[in-house]
């Protein structure tokens, strides 16, 4: 091959080389340049959707500290104006209220100081919380289904639902279903009525599932787990990718709601197939606790005796019991006065024949699950205090 062709293959392939290495500089340039100008692509905006059901039976509505810390990695995370939506959904009307967590400047670019975004997020999130506890039910009656459905309807969202659970309209009236009903046929009846909202791909949390207040009389442990299974059952059949029950510390927030609820009534007793599931004692006036005291009444016996005897013919694997006391505004345990009076018990069952190896839990919950207020209009109401004084005692199947 000639020599001057040589040359000039040569000088075109070192062009092409040239040309190759300028588009590869230019396209790292850009990308660099986009890493520090914030103008790289961002992934799908975040969101959360609060369910609230906000209603004068259940404690006023509140951000759980797990929620808090969700919201602030969500906010933290936010690259553009939108990136961290929150939607609360309080009502089956109107358009659910959003609010962006995400820290902008004065120009609406977002803040990429670290210290301003951080004071920004918080007081963002403070401000949330304000609307939230401002939140009230707008109709009579608890009831859940209609809401988490609603919310189901706000696309691409985690769900956080804060609610008592404790429905009292159909098609989940606890009122009617009752404390003997498996928490498997609930969920049936739902779903063959057609009302099971569409959750698939959703991660929802429940907070605060079983605790009452206001007008909602205490549920006892075994009660609030079935709410528990219910709930989750639900979720789960509706296709959530997950269903989940937090164990954040229950808000201690009254109710502001005013709107009537109907009582799900608690027994004093709760029997399935005439076998103890849980029994409260204080409301049987042989075994009334005087104030102050965890003394048993002589009469103690003639309350405890048949249920050592129906122990071993129900075959029970454990016994737990709670002790617990009437708040008199003091905020004072009184010597831990609600173990005592858990510890009381258990030792009087022992003593007329309860093995000593089924004896489960023994704990004081204080005055944090009273049955009713123990005030009336402002005033300590010593016939309420009595109810509340009280042992309750959870019975547990073997196998189940």
């Amino acid at each position: 091959m000639p020599r001057k062709n040589t040359q000039r293959i040569i000088g075109r392939l070192l062009v092409k080389a040239r040309v190759r290495y300028i588009v590869f500089a230019l396209a790292i340039a850009i990308l660099a340049i986009g890493v520090l100008t914030g103008c790289t692509p961002t992934p799908a905006a975040a969101a959360i959707t609060l369910v609230a059901t906000a209603t004068s039976a259940e404690p006023g509505p509140a951000l759980p500290d797990s929620v808090v810390d969700e919201l602030t990695n969500m906010a933290k995370r936010s690259k553009r104006r939108g990136g961290a939506l929150v939607r609360i959904v309080t009502t089956l009307s109107g358009e659910a209220g959003a609010i962006d967590l995400t820290s902008l400047r004065p120009n609406g670019q977002v803040q990429h100081a670290t210290a301003d975004a951080d004071h920004q997020i918080r007081e963002a999130i403070e401000k949330l919380g304000v609307t939230l506890a401002e939140t009230t039910a707008t109709a009579p009656g608890l009831s859940v289904l209609p809401l988490l459905d609603r919310a189901a309807q706000v696309p691409d969202t985690d769900i956080h639902v804060l609610s008592s659970g404790i429905s009292t309209e159909a098609p989940m009236d606890f009122r009617m279903i009752g404390w003997n009903a498996s928490a498997a046929s609930v969920i049936d009846s739902i779903v063959r009525q057609g009302q099971l909202p569409n959750l698939s791909g959703r991660h929802v949390t429940f907070h605060g599932l079983g605790i009452a207040a206001g007008s909602q009389l205490s549920l006892p442990p075994f009660a609030r787990t079935f709410i528990e299974q219910v709930w989750v059952g639900i979720c789960g059949r509706a296709r959530a990718a997950s269903c989940v029950v937090a164990r954040d510390a229950p808000t201690a927030a009254a109710p502001a709601a005013t709107m009537p609820v109907p009582v799900v009534p608690v027994p004093d007793a709760i029997t399935e197939g005439g076998c103890p599931v849980w029994l409260n004692l204080s409301s049987d006036s042989v075994l009334h606790f005087a104030p102050e005291s965890a003394t048993l009444p002589a009469t103690a016996d003639d309350a405890l005796r048949p249920f050592v005897e129906v122990i071993s013919r129900c075959d029970i694997q454990s016994v737990d019991i709670t002790g617990h006391i009437a708040d008199t505004g003091d905020g004072d345990d009184h010597r831990n006065l609600a173990a005592r009076r858990a510890r009381a018990v258990a030792d009087r069952l022992l003593t007329l024949g309860l093995r000593r190896e089924l004896l489960g839990a023994i704990t004081g919950r204080d005055a944090r699950e009273p049955v009713v207020p123990n005030f009336t209009n402002g005033q300590f109401d010593e016939v309420k205090a009595q109810q509340n004084r009280r042992v309750e005692i959870t019975f547990h199947r073997t196998g189940r």
